[in-house]
């Protein structure tokens, strides 16, 4: 009798067992069918997207023609070649800039002399905003900066200076970008202006020798992705000077008092609708402003060019430019007004 108990345990044991093994084979195979068939669900989305391109990818055609006729021709091209195509592509991002960009205010300090000994003044003059976040990019690799342009304008940049935001103290204070996407384009959103004290006597001395005009770059950066600094009652208003600007600012007008610059130019870098309030009273003595955008690729060029004298700038704003942007009362949907 003990010896059946035990057979019967025994073939318990088994059948669980094996009813174990069964269940967990079929388990498996359900978590198995359960991710291939998200990742098909997936992939056939992507594939009906951009299926054209896969197709060219892989060497296949996406067309179909019927009855064809082998003297037509389907397809005309504007440009011989590549090189001319770019080449077509570069002037027309500098004639946009140069009939786009819109002079604000000048008091007869623009046009700039011919071989006029400039100062490039702020970080964003080695760092200039050449498109927005997103699909506003901009591959500015092949884009001349600010200091080369100026000098095929036939305009002398002061080297101290641009030194000092590129490679020396000033740079510490460059716009950044954060890792990952949104912590780049949320880190886009720094000004990044160095302080007016870590500007040594040397980089101010230099200034002076190149002070036919102090050129004053601020720049913000717009587009997708991502907001704008302000969106919490204690953050700044992004679109207004921070602190740093405005003694940037009143450091080169007292340099001006003092007679060691004779003309501030502003240059004003940015798709959004800037807060001017500072121009009002023009507390920091600026002789000329200068919307310019974006500027694209090669905009650059044209911007000096007209600094220079070289094109007349004939753009107007579409946008309203506040003293105060709070005057707005969408502002309070931005920003909690406390």
């Amino acid at each position: 009798m003990d010896e059946r108990k035990a057979e019967l345990k025994q073939l318990k044991k088994q059948c669980k067992k094996a009813k174990r093994k069964h269940v967990t084979l079929w388990k498996s195979l359900g978590i198995f069918f359960l991710v291939f068939a998200i990742i098909f669900s997936a992939a056939s989305v992507v594939v009906k997207m951009f299926d054209n391109t896969m197709a060219a990818m892989m060497g296949g055609k996406f067309w179909d023609v019927i009855n064809e006729d082998p003297n037509a021709q389907y397809f005309k091209q504007d440009f011989a070649s590549n090189e001319e195509r770019l080449d077509a592509g570069a002037k027309i991002c500098y004639q946009v800039e140069a009939e786009g960009a819109a002079l604000l205010m000048n008091n007869g300090a623009l046009p700039l002399a011919e071989g006029a000994k400039v100062s490039t003044l702020s970080t964003s003059s080695v760092n200039i905003v050449y498109g927005g976040t997103g699909s506003g990019n901009v591959d500015a690799s092949k884009a001349d900066n600010l200091k080369v342009a100026l000098e095929k304008s036939g305009l002398k940049v002061n080297p101290t200076l641009w030194d000092f935001y590129l490679t020396g103290e000033g740079a510490k204070y460059a716009r950044g970008y954060g890792e990952g996407e949104s912590a780049a384009l949320l880190g886009s959103f720094n000004i990044g202006e160095a302080p007016w004290s870590v500007y040594t006597q040397e980089v101010k001395d230099s200034i002076a020798e190149y002070g036919d005009a102090v050129i004053v770059t601020i720049s913000r950066i717009g587009g997708e992705g991502a907001d704008a600094k302000g969106a919490k009652a204690d953050e700044p208003n992004y679109l207004a000077l921070d602190q740093n600007e405005k003694d940037m600012l009143a450091g080169a007008a007292q340099l001006k008092k003092d007679g060691k610059v004779k003309s501030i130019v502003l240059l004003i870098n940015t798709s959004n609708a800037l807060q001017v309030e500072f121009l009002k009273n023009n507390e920091y003595e600026i002789d000329a402003v200068m919307w310019i955008g974006g500027v694209g690729a090669y905009g650059t060029n044209a911007v000096t060019d007209i600094l220079a004298g070289k094109v007349n700038p004939s753009g107007s704003l579409v946008d309203t430019y506040c003293y105060d942007n709070f005057s707005s009362p969408a502002m309070k949907n931005f920003v909690p007004v406390t």
